[in-house]
């Protein structure tokens, strides 16, 4: 629990713009269910990306997040932002996603969390709130939130809308949506939420930490699908049935048959134990625990150091994403990208241009790029370089904080909060909870 009153010296240094130009500096509130170190995805790393890049341009950043001890350290957020992790969960992440199912219980965590929001927006002057994953938090935060009158930006990072779409505030309040990628938007236009006005703001990848110079390595030697230089093939993210990891090791038994000499890497959290444990049992199997190496989750300097010993990333998603930073961040890397590209990971890459598709779950369609990958050095090659130029100049961070800036700068100037009816509202809902 962070003290009030007090800035720590990490805060005060991230207030110091580090790049762009600014109009004013913004004191921001960033509400999210998880928050690193404590995170199981993408979404956690997305909306501290977004604290990063926005106190890089001199906004002052508060975390609101939960206290899910079993998934890292209570610390402070990875740029030094200051993160109170008094929210309540109404569930678990431990092992899989476990909703809390007492309805008592779960009303009075609504009751506890409304307050604290409201503690919150009484403490000093805001300009804003970025939202992000409601998962087992639920949308009645948003009830404080809107009676702040406070610009109220949603970043929404799944394919399905984050609370039925009849719950959606209404337009006539400040409340924005803001979509992971143009298919995150359609996907909520077909659900029945009314996203007409709203943004895209990729997730992004935080280029200046990924990469040959920033990590003064090169990458491993050109492949040519023989023992003395296979191709190096990784996948990195949760080991749940629905991102398709048993795709790769399919795919790796049948080139093993061909005699195509590749061996591969899995970096993440088993967030699905028997599904983890049969991945292994393949492994034994099919005797191909020489040939694949199992890792758990890495942080984010560890991943960058992983994807240097790589060729090549494959992002093997079942069911459609929002968009995929995992791939960005690889392309960023130099390594060549082969995609199921489903969802919003589709605009990741160009297929053939700047990465290769294969159909969902279809190991010998993955089989047959890698191939190709491990016999054409100048496809490996030219696939490598124009991924790595398209992630560092459409897909940075940097570009999606300024973009984030520019939205919110526009939403303060438009209407200001009216100090006197934020107390009201505020101690209204005080009231009403107790």
């Amino acid at each position: 629990m962070i003290k009030t009153g007090k800035k720590c010296k990490a805060m005060e240094e991230n207030e110091k713009p580090a790049y762009g130009p600014k109009q004013f500096t913004m004191r921001l509130l960033l509400i999210t269910n998880l928050y690193p170190p404590q995170e199981l995805g993408g979404y956690g790393r997305c909306m501290a990306d977004f604290a990063w890049g926005l106190q890089q341009r001199g906004h002052k950043i508060q975390v609101l997040s939960s206290q899910a001890s079993y998934l890292g350290p209570d610390s402070p957020g990875p740029s030094g932002e200051q993160v109170d992790r008094g929210l309540k969960l109404k569930g678990s992440f431990r092992d899989g996603v476990h909703p809390l199912q007492d309805l008592t219980s779960r009303n009075a965590i609504d009751v506890d969390n409304r307050n604290f929001l409201v503690q919150w927006l009484q403490q000093g002057v805001w300009d804003g709130v970025l939202l992000g994953n409601l998962d087992l938090l639920g949308p009645e935060l948003l009830e404080p939130l809107l009676a702040s009158e406070l610009p109220l930006l949603h970043h929404i990072g799944f394919v399905s809308p984050p609370y039925p779409p009849e719950q959606m505030p209404p337009k006539t309040s400040r409340y924005r949506v803001l979509s992971a990628s143009e298919t995150v938007r359609h996907c909520l236009k077909q659900s029945g939420m009314d996203v007409s006005d709203s943004f895209v703001i990729y997730p992004g990848a935080r280029v200046d930490l990924f990469g040959a110079a920033k990590l003064r390595r090169p990458l491993p030697p050109t492949p040519n699908g023989t023992a003395g230089k296979p191709l190096r093939v990784c996948f990195a993210g949760l080991q749940m049935g629905s991102k398709g990891p048993h795709t790769l090791l399919e795919a790796v038994l049948q080139l093993k048959q061909r005699g195509v000499e590749v061996h591969a890497m899995l970096a993440g959290g088993a967030f699905q134990k028997d599904y983890v444990e049969q991945l292994h049992e393949f492994c034994r199997v099919h005797d191909l625990e020489s040939r694949i190496d199992f890792l758990p989750q890495l942080n984010r300097q560890q991943l960058a150091r992983f994807f240097q010993l790589q060729h090549v990333c494959v992002f093997t998603s079942i069911y459609p994403e929002a968009f995929g930073i995992v791939a960005a961040e690889a392309m960023s890397s130099g390594l060549a990208l082969v995609s199921t590209g489903v969802g919003g990971a589709s605009e990741v890459f160009e297929n053939e241009i700047s990465g290769l598709s294969y159909p969902p779950g279809n190991s010998t369609a993955l089989a047959a790029q890698l191939e190709r990958l491990a016999r054409d050095p100048a496809l490996l090659n030219r696939l490598q370089q124009a991924g790595e130029e398209r992630v560092r100049t459409q897909f940075s961070v940097k570009e999606s904080a300024r973009q984030l800036e520019k939205i919110l700068q526009t939403e303060k100037k438009d209407t200001s909060p009216r100090p006197d009816n934020l107390h009201f509202d505020l101690e209204q809902i005080r009231q009403n909870n107790d």
